[in-house]
């Protein structure tokens, strides 16, 4: 059995974000490794965090950078906001060039443990409707599909569903 690897998980910061928006000069120097080519997938999320975190969301429910054990940033995610009537949403990206390692697993299992430490009682998640790498991550950490929502944006998006019971350890 192969095991996950660990990946650290950082609240990203204002100051971050800011100079990520100005450019990767000032980012690669501030978290201490070179962006990742193809990162960030979904760059409306840097503003969406920034505009966030300016209005008072708390660092912990917002934006998170996942590092290796490396030290190199392979990817992001995070929380859709603090719980609302005991369930969050995460989200998750990681960049091409360190996927099919396990650092999708390992980032998402540190997101979940974070919250139900934090007191979450249960944790979504939506990925496209269809078999793909991200049903797998979330499947692998004990998630059960809870249904189908439809996105104007994205189509129609199976929701995942974890609860502390059946969370792993």
């Amino acid at each position: 059995m192969t095991s996950t690897p660990t990946v650290r998980v950082v609240p990203a910061t204002v100051t971050q974000l800011e100079a990520l928006h100005r450019g990767p000069a000032e980012f690669e120097r501030l978290i201490g490794a070179p962006i990742p080519d193809g990162w960030p997938e979904f760059p409306e999320a840097i503003e969406h965090t920034l505009a966030v975190l300016r209005n008072g969301v708390p660092a912990e429910w917002s934006m998170y950078l996942f590092f290796s054990e490396e030290g190199d940033l392979v990817g992001s995610g995070g929380y859709h906001g603090p719980p609302v009537g005991g369930t969050v949403e995460i989200g998750y990206e990681i960049a091409p060039e360190h996927r099919g390692r396990g650092l999708a697993v390992g980032a998402a299992r540190a997101l979940a443990a974070r919250a139900l430490a934090a007191g979450a009682e249960r944790i979504v998640a939506h990925t496209l409707a269809a078999p793909s790498p991200s049903t797998g991550v979330l499947a692998a950490l004990g998630f059960e599909r809870a249904g189908e929502v439809v996105e104007s944006e994205d189509g129609p998006l199976w929701a995942w569903l974890l609860v502390p019971a059946r969370s792993p350890a």
